[in-house]
């Protein structure tokens, strides 16, 4: 039989086998399949009762996928230096070291102050010089600057897709963001006091609030505060930035990782993902997380392909800095060691010696970073431990009488939050909805196959570890089960998430890419008509877009419909509301709310009140009208109470007898609270 001809690389015309044609064939159809059935599979899933056949879809296609596209490498391979990381200046090391001494003890009461901080900056500074090679950290000549700008700017076609791709996820994150979510709730009342405390000089190291809480974030919303003004959309717009900031971070890890193609659809695939667009948008510090995991994973491999000893300092000034935001991070420095264990030993024989001095300089980094905390945990070692201990321990309530079960189920749940039921919480998930998307859990499921096959080429082990090691801070709640899946604890998951979720997808693109067609199907001059030619190449493109816009609108509907539904009264802002009304009312007469029962967050209402003073004594757990404040009422009174408390309501009718009672209304229809305005 005659076989098709097409152009080898250098456009000579060859003749491929019929075999290799029909096996190339058989493995594009096996992984376009693969991705069908496991797509179905996802979408079978969400309907209940959930049976075998979703599962079989869902994790055979997904196998059907990976294994049919395993041979086209997509990973960069592990590269080995020609040279080692160089040895230090030692006068500098030895220098970072006794300025860093010096400045610990000045840590002391929790706050950053003046002299030691600036002796902490300048063993950093240090530390960081000794490893950058002699003249690395002179400034460029002013007729090279010239020569720059003389040049004009140019923007390549890949920083526009990046920025139109940041565009996109900036739009899911910042669009209505001050109505959606629209109530502080409980704990964003806490972190406003503590950017607010850090607006009023108090440079604290850990914010000690209960249940205490790592700083960095409301530095980040102190700085905002600054700018514009502190409130409740200052801490959402800080975490909403955050999340913009963490799809290029994506991008540039997963190109270091795999290539421009799959860092374009991981960081198109994290742009519109409603996790994350959830996350980014409720003021949480996890979202953090993720980002700082995508940086330090960046600059970990790019050390070590380039042997870089500044590099791997600048790795551990991230992972010393990571301590600082939430305490899910606690579970990285560990797994850390693990990922650098499995690299030396994929790597070889000289591997300890080749990197030693990097290494030593990354762990100087992360300590040196880590010392104003490290100071505070000596000090105040229950405070820091405490928010994890109450998940670990039985200091918040009792452990189950068998923990290691527990355990497995909680790491079984923590797993199928992907793809089958999440956080059951409904201010950072539709309540039980899958955290990903159906194409993109779909896609996750064939990339950590795609993976686990592949674990010994390039980088994918370090993936498969992070990814492993960051479900472990949800599925460690030994003592709150009930609240495994958590968004918020898992949000680490997201970094390697999407990067093996865009894997697969690029790889079925190269298997069939892989079929070499002969010249009659190939877009050459003359060789098919141009209607035809110009529709098989646009095929690959509308398939991509059809995809990526199926994750759009299920992430559209997901978070501006359903979870907006789902949110306490409609997405109603109740202690906002109250706040309004108290305004509104004051230097008419008294004002009073009665919190029994406790019906919404104090704290909440005092922070977002703007006329009336937040230090007003307002909280009447009863009221009695032989007691103040009915007895030595007079004028205008204004009291706020819950719907439900029908005996307080009737007191003050009896009281105030001319009075009148309005009900607020949420956005279900129902009410929310009701005020009593009376007069003597």
């Amino acid at each position: 039989m005659r076989c098709p001809l097409g152009r080898d690389s250098e456009g000579l015309l060859v003749s491929y086998p019929l075999a290799e044609r029909l096996r190339a064939l058989a493995l594009a159809a096996g992984a376009g399949l693969g991705l069908v059935a496991a797509y179905l599979g996802q979408r079978a899933l969400d309907r209940p009762p959930v049976r075998a056949v979703a599962w079989a879809l869902l994790l055979g296609g997904a196998a059907a996928l990976a294994l049919c596209c395993r041979g086209q490498g997509l990973e960069r391979a592990r590269e080995q230096p020609a040279q080692a990381v160089r040895e230090p200046r030692l006068a500098l090391l030895g220098l970072a070291v006794l300025l860093a001494g010096a400045a610990f003890p000045g840590f002391a009461g929790n706050r950053f102050r003046p002299l030691p901080t600036v002796l902490w900056v300048a063993a950093l500074a240090c530390l960081y010089a000794a490893f950058a090679q002699r003249g690395a950290l002179r400034l460029p000549a002013g007729a090279a600057i010239r020569e720059r700008a003389a040049g004009g700017v140019r923007v390549s076609r890949e920083l526009l897709l990046v920025g139109g791709i940041v565009l996109v996820g900036a739009f899911l994150r910042l669009y209505r963001l001050d109505a959606i979510p629209a109530e502080m709730g409980t704990d964003m009342p806490l972190k406003y006091e503590n950017a607010r405390e850090i607006l009023q000089g108090q440079f604290m190291i850990f914010c000690p609030r209960y249940p205490g809480r790592e700083s960095l974030l409301f530095y980040l919303i102190a700085l905002y505060g600054r700018l514009f003004g502190l409130g409740y959309f200052a801490i959402k717009f800080t975490t909403a930035v955050l999340g913009v900031a963490t799809i290029p971070a994506l991008y540039v890890l997963a190109r270091e990782l795999y290539g421009r193609r799959v860092a374009a659809v991981a960081a198109t695939l994290l742009a519109l993902s409603r996790w994350h667009v959830t996350l980014s948008r409720t003021g949480y510090r996890a979202i953090l997380v993720p980002l700082f995991l995508a940086v330090l994973m960046l600059l970990l491999v790019r050390a070590l392909r380039r042997a870089s000893g500044p590099g791997f300092v600048a790795a551990g000034l991230v992972l010393g800095l990571g301590m600082y935001t939430y305490n899910s991070f606690l579970v990285v420095p560990p797994t850390l060691g693990l990922v650098l264990a499995v690299e030396m030993a994929l790597f070889g024989k000289g591997w300890l010696r080749r990197y030693g001095w990097g290494l030593v300089g990354m762990a100087l980094a992360a300590v040196l970073v880590f010392l104003p905390l490290g100071y505070y945990i000596l000090e105040q070692p229950q405070v820091y431990a405490f928010r994890v201990a109450t998940r670990l321990t039985d200091v918040e309530a009792p452990l189950p009488a068998q923990p290691w079960r527990v355990l497995a189920g909680n790491l079984l749940r923590a797993a199928g939050m992907f793809n089958l039921k999440g956080d059951v919480v409904a201010y950072t998930n539709v309540p039980n909805r899958r955290h990903l998307g159906a194409v993109s859990g779909a896609l996750f499921v064939a990339g950590v196959a795609y993976a686990l096959v592949r674990w010994r080429r390039g980088h994918n082990a370090m993936v498969l570890a992070f990814l492993g090691a960051m479900i472990l801070p949800t599925g460690l709640a030994l003592a709150f089960p009930n609240e495994v899946p958590n968004a918020g604890r898992a949000s680490g998951v997201l970094t390697s998430t999407y990067l093996l979720a865009a894997v697969p997808l690029v790889a079925l693109y190269r298997q069939a890419a892989a079929l070499r067609l002969p010249d009659w199907l190939r877009r050459e001059p003359g060789s098919l008509p141009g209607g035809w030619r110009r529709a098989a190449g646009v095929l690959p493109a509308v398939v991509l877009i059809g995809l990526l816009g199926a994750e759009l609108r299920e992430t559209w509907q997901g978070y501006f419909q359903d979870y907006v539904r789902h949110l306490p009264g409609g997405n109603y802002a109740i202690s906002l509301e109250i706040a309004r009304v108290l305004d509104e009312f004051e230097g008419e007469g008294e004002s009073y709310v009665v919190v029994w029962p406790y019906w919404f967050d104090g704290n909440a209402l005092r922070a977002q009140l703007r006329v009336k003073p937040r230090t007003w004594d307002w909280e009447l757990p009863r009221l009695d009208p032989n007691k103040p404040p009915l007895s030595t009422a007079r004028g205008k009174v204004l009291f706020i109470v819950h719907p439900g408390d029908t005996e307080t309501l009737v007191m003050l009718r009896e009281c105030f007898p001319r009075g009148v009672a309005i009900g607020h209304r949420d956005n279900n229809g129902q009410v929310a609270f009701v005020t009593f305005y009376g007069e003597r």
